[in-house]
């Protein structure tokens, strides 16, 4: 018996802030919102990590939602935090014996090391954008390529305060 191939796709929601140097507030969501939105963000892959720790690179499909809603003073040298909510279309290719195992699968982020928070960073070049990530939770697609069966199924994935 042959073994299938199927895409396990998936919505990655992620609530992110993003720290910049701006004069004012209004400023700051101005960069922000112009510099980071769904049409120019080049993001290839993100890599989740299951509950046992097992590491998996997700192809992201599209950036389907880039939103920036609000913003903060650090009282430190005229930076901001710039708080979003960011939506990505994400795919994963497996066999169909470990369908079950992909399907009750839990993935989050890893923490940082240094912000004890998770970071996700987008590569542009030599330019690194880190941001932070506060929550994030994905909604499971499963597609089997010969049987066209679709089901979805929310996971929450992290509350992180």
């Amino acid at each position: 018996m042959e073994q299938e191939d199927y895409i396990a796709e998936a919505t990655f929601h992620a609530n992110i802030s993003y720290l910049i140097q701006a004069q004012t507030k209004k400023q700051a969501l101005e960069q922000v919102a112009y510099g980071l939105d769904q049409t120019n963000i080049q993001l290839n892959e993100i890599t989740l990590e299951n509950e046992l720790g097992d590491s998996h690179v997700f192809t992201v499909q599209e950036v389907e939602k880039m939103d920036w809603y609000d913003v903060d003073h650090t009282e430190c040298c005229n930076q901001f935090r710039v708080f979003g909510r960011m939506q990505l279309l994400i795919t994963l290719r497996k066999q169909s014996d470990t369908m079950k195992a992909v399907e009750q699968s839990t993935y989050h982020l890893s923490q940082s090391l240094v912000y004890g928070k998770p970071v996700l960073t987008i590569s542009e070049g030599y330019k690194h954008i880190f941001l932070t990530v506060s929550q994030h939770k994905m909604a499971w697609k499963i597609k089997l390529q010969e049987t066209e069966t679709e089901t979805t199924e929310t996971v929450l994935l992290s509350k992180l305060a």
